[in-house]
C-alpha cells in the first residue's frame, strides 16, 4: 500500500486495520536443548547481557501463561473464523515458548542461579493483577506487552548483531522466539478489536495497561538481572564495567532498547495497529530456522 493510500485510510478511518498484511501463525513444535554448561555465559557480549536475556526468559513461563488465558477467555466470542483460527495458533505458539523457557529456566536454576525464586515471583504479581481487574484488562494488558516481545524480537532479527556469535543453540532459541512473536503480533490486538471495540475505550484502555505494564516490567526486569548478576560469579568479577557492557548493549551500540523506543511510542497513536510496522519480510527465515532446529535436536538427542 502506497503512503498516499495510506494516509486516505487515515482519515476515513479512525483505526485503521491493516489487510494489506496477511499473516497466519502457526504452532511448531520445536525443541532447543540448549547446552546447560554455558547457561551463565552464552551471549558473545558476556556474562551481563547473558543474565540481562536469562532474567527476561524468567518472565516468560508466567507471561505467557496470562496471555494465553487472556485470548482464551474470548476466543468463543471471535466472530471471524480467520482470527479464531490465528488465536488458536497464538495459544499454541505460547505454549511451545513456555515450555522451552521453563526448559531453560531449569538450567539457571541447576547453575545456582535464583530462578525459581524469581519466577514464583512473576507467577504471583500477575496473579494479584488479574484478581484485582476487570475481565478486558488482562487481554489489553496482553497488548501491551506484545508490543514489547514483538518490538524486542524485531530488534534481534533486524539487527542480527544483537545475537550473533553467541553460542548457536541459545541464538536459535531465542531467533525462534522472536520470529514467532512478530508472526503473532496482532492477534491479541485483533481479538480487543473484534470482540470489545474499537474508538476512545480501545484507546484508553490499552494506553492505560501499557503505562501499567511499562512501570511494572522495566523495575522488575532490571531487579531479576540484578539478582541474577549478583548470585553469577562471572558477573561479580566483571564488576561495575559489566553493568556498563550491557547499559552500552541497550542504550549504545547496538542499542537494542534505543533502537525501538520510536515504534513502542506508536502504541500510544489513536490510529495504533500492529501492522503498521510492516515486518513480515523478516519472517522468510522461519522455514529455515525451523530446518536447523530439528537438525539440532536429532544430533543433540
Amino acid at each position: 500500500m502506497s503512503k498516499n493510500a495510506t494516509d486516505m485510510q487515515d482519515k476515513t478511518r479512525a483505526i485503521p486495520h491493516s489487510e494489506h498484511v496477511n499473516v497466519m501463525p502457526e504452532r511448531r513444535d520445536l525443541h532447543f536443548l540448549p547446552p546447560a554448561d554455558r547457561i551463565s555465559d552464552w551471549h558473545k557480549e558476556g556474562p551481563n547481557v547473558t543474565q540481562f536475556m536469562n532474567a527476561m526468559s524468567l518472565l516468560f513461563p508466567a507471561g505467557e501463561r496470562m496471555f494465553i488465558d487472556a485470548v482464551r477467555s474470548y476466543r468463543d466470542e471471535i466472530p471471524d473464523p480467520d482470527l479464531r483460527k490465528a488465536a488458536t495458533a497464538f495459544i499454541g505458539q505460547e505454549a511451545m515458548h513456555s515450555r522451552e523457557h521453563i526448559e531453560y529456566n531449569q538450567l539457571m536454576e541447576n547453575a545456582g542461579l535464583p530462578a525459581h525464586k524469581l519466577d514464583r515471583f512473576t507467577w504471583n504479581l500477575l496473579e494479584r493483577i488479574k484478581n484485582s481487574s476487570w475481565k478486558s484488562m488482562p487481554l489489553a494488558a496482553t497488548i501491551a506487552l506484545e508490543h514489547y516481545t514483538a518490538l524486542m524480537g524485531d530488534m534481534l532479527l533486524r539487527y542480527p548483531e544483537m545475537m550473533a556469535g553467541s553460542q548457536e543453540d541459545f541464538e536459535r532459541m531465542w531467533r525462534w522466539h522472536a520470529l514467532e512473536e512478530v508472526e503473532h503480533k496482532a492477534v491479541a490486538y485483533d481479538v480487543y478489536e473484534k470482540c470489545i471495540g474499537r474508538g476512545p475505550r480501545n484507546w484508553a484502555e490499552r494506553s492505560f495497561a501499557m503505562t501499567l505494564a511499562t512501570a511494572l516490567f522495566w523495575p522488575v526486569l532490571m531487579s531479576f538481572y540484578w539478582q541474577m548478576a549478583q548470585a553469577d560469579e562471572n558477573c561479580r568479577k566483571q564488576g561495575w564495567r559489566g553493568h556498563v557492557k550491557l547499559a552500552n548493549f541497550m542504550f549504545g551500540k547496538p542499542g537494542f532498547i534505543r533502537r525501538m523506543l520510536p515504534e513502542f511510542a506508536s502504541y500510544f497513536k489513536y490510529s495504533f495497529h500492529p501492522w503498521q510496522q510492516n515486518n513480515a519480510d523478516l519472517l522468510a527465515e522461519l522455514d529455515e530456522l525451523v530446518d536447523d532446529a530439528e537438525a539440532a535436536y536429532a544430533t543433540h538427542h
